[in-house]
């Protein structure tokens, strides 16, 4: 029950940040979603925990497509500025989403 919950509260932060930024300018694309930055330099991953595609550098744009989170454990689906056609997941902690 706390996993669903929340995942919901995730998925709904993510909703209400975009609404907050809708009128800020896209850094990562055109794309629907929010545009958050990265507070560090973070690794894009095929999955929550899985395999590294790239780096992503601290202070660059961050468009995200959705959330996951269980417990503590929180991520965060898109991509950034470097790559605009490659998606994947980064941590929540290492955004302002």
């Amino acid at each position: 029950m706390k996993r669903r919950i929340l995942s919901a509260l995730t998925v709904a932060t993510v909703g209400l940040a975009g609404a907050a930024v809708a009128a800020t300018p896209a850094s990562a694309s055109d794309a629907p979603g929010v545009v958050c930055n990265l507070t560090q330099n973070t690794w894009l991953r095929a999955a929550p925990h899985g395999m590294v595609l790239r780096t992503l550098t601290a202070g660059r744009g961050f468009r995200a497509h959705g959330g996951w989170a269980e417990d503590d454990d929180a991520w965060v689906y898109g991509h950034g500025a470097e790559d605009p056609s490659l998606d994947g997941w980064v941590p929540l902690g290492n955004t302002t989403c």
